[in-house]
């Protein structure tokens, strides 16, 4: 059964990085619902299974939206990454919650 928790879990996970990357990340603005899936798969594998760390993440997500989209540099929108990495980091406790199904 601890299987079946992991499964839920593990939507459950999908959903809240995925409205923290769309409600706050962004970068491309009123793209669909899947947009950022990818990326905020990455970054949630990155913290739960690589341990890594907020400046790690949001060098991740700085190179995503600069070279990988192609969006401009601002210095507002790296802080940005720094802030929804610390975010991220910071639901951690809640993300590895198992289900009570």
């Amino acid at each position: 059964m601890a299987h079946g928790r992991d499964k839920y879990r593990l939507r459950r996970n999908k959903k809240i990085v995925r409205k923290l990357f769309n409600d706050e990340w962004d970068p491309i603005g009123g793209c669909p619902e899947d947009e950022y899936d990818t990326y905020a798969a990455k970054a949630y594998v990155m913290m739960m299974h690589d341990n890594a760390s907020q400046a790690e993440i949001a060098d991740y997500l700085w190179w995503v939206e600069t070279e990988y989209i192609g969006m401009p540099s601002h210095p507002e929108r790296r802080m940005k990454c720094f802030e929804i990495a610390k975010k991220l980091i910071e639901m951690k406790p809640q993300l590895e919650v198992a289900n009570d199904i």
